[in-house]
């Protein structure tokens, strides 16, 4: 059976606009029977002469019955993204919106007066996987903890689910082969493993029984010819900005290694500047102790040279004395004593 993909825009609001399939995939996805539906904000558009963009979301006022039996009414918020430069380039253009001062884009449509005034419940529908979401569909509940305790606490409380939203994150490319739980068994309609060469045809090679009325609707835009080419126009559209996308990565790859390269080159030229640095320290310190080393040895010799000095002043002190008590009449005896030299020592010394 070949049916349109629910991931292109087109065929996902195809599906979402009959009421009883759109509650039908809200109940399989919240895990409970969405007994009311009434339709909000289908679609936010940005006219722009250069950019044509819309992002897509859906949004819904619904009642919905818990396993109890209690009925609620809550708002639901269903986005759903087939690459990941959906959502960055709607974050992008938002942004771009919001730092220019003239030529703004308005929004076409007005959000529904309702919302804010009940729970809102965001549903994600993604047509690629987050590594750091290793998981088919998650649900992100409420947590109240209490700030001294750490502790999660039970509160029931109007304004705090006004504060605080649960989300469904649903990753289509991560439905397993074996297909047990109600939620894989519909996502078998997203199976992008049966992609024709068209991408906006899925060729489904099994249909789940429960879900077989929303199959066969699903065929419906491809019997409309004007509905197969918006559909390959989107698809033209769609490729157009993923190549962009891919451009504008791959700028910003050849950006990011000039920068890492422009940093390699100056801590090179940091490290061989701080090794001159300490080259020329080193010469210094080298220089400095060859100074030093001859400073000593200079001092050195001085010093031998002044003892050497004194040595002879007191030889030349003690020969003096030799003569003077030699022309006194003093024996070699004597002045031997008083002088401290030998005999020979006293006999040698002449005037």
């Amino acid at each position: 059976m070949k049916i349109v993909n629910p991931l292109f825009d087109l065929a996902f609001k195809f599906m979402m606009e009959k009421e009883k399939y759109a509650r039908k995939v809200l109940s399989v996805i919240l895990d409970q029977e969405v007994v009311e539906l009434q339709v909000g904000q289908q679609e936010s558009v940005w006219p722009s002469p250069a950019k044509q963009l819309s992002y897509f979301r859906l949004d819904y006022k619904a009642v919905i019955r818990q396993a109890d039996g209690t009925q609620h009414k809550v708002l639901l918020e269903v986005q759903k993204s087939k690459s990941p430069g959906d959502i960055q380039r709607f974050r992008n253009y938002i942004g771009a919106n919001y730092m220019s001062t003239k030529d703004v884009d308005v929004v076409t449509e007005p959000p529904p007066e309702y919302y804010g005034s009940f729970p809102l419940i965001a549903i994600y529908i993604l047509g690629y996987n987050m590594p750091e979401i290793p998981y088919m569909a998650v649900r992100v509940n409420r947590d109240v903890v209490d700030a001294v305790s750490k502790k999660k606490v039970k509160v029931k409380s109007s304004f705090i689910d006004h504060l605080t939203h649960e989300a469904h994150i649903i990753q289509v490319r991560r439905l397993p082969e074996k297909r047990r739980s109600r939620l894989e068994q519909f996502l078998t309609l997203f199976n992008q493993a049966w992609c024709t060469s068209q991408e906006f045809i899925l060729e489904l090679q099994e249909v789940p029984e429960e879900f077989e009325d929303i199959a066969m609707y699903l065929q419906g835009p491809l019997i409309d010819e004007q509905s197969r080419r918006n559909l390959a126009f989107e698809k033209e559209i769609r490729d157009i900005l993923d190549s962009r996308d891919e451009i504008l990565q791959k700028h910003k790859g050849l950006i990011r290694k000039i920068a890492e390269a422009k940093n390699e080159i100056e801590e090179t030229q940091r490290q061989k500047e701080e090794a001159q640095r300490q080259k020329e320290e080193a010469q210094r310190q080298k220089e400095e102790a060859e100074k030093k080393k001859n400073e000593i040895e200079a001092q050195k010799i001085e010093a031998e040279k002044r003892a050497n000095q004194a040595v002879q002043h007191n030889k030349d002190l003690v020969a003096r004395l030799v003569l003077f008590m030699r022309q006194r009449g003093a024996s070699t005896e004597d002045i031997a004593r008083e002088t401290g030299l030998s005999a020979d020592e006293v006999e040698s010394i002449k005037p």
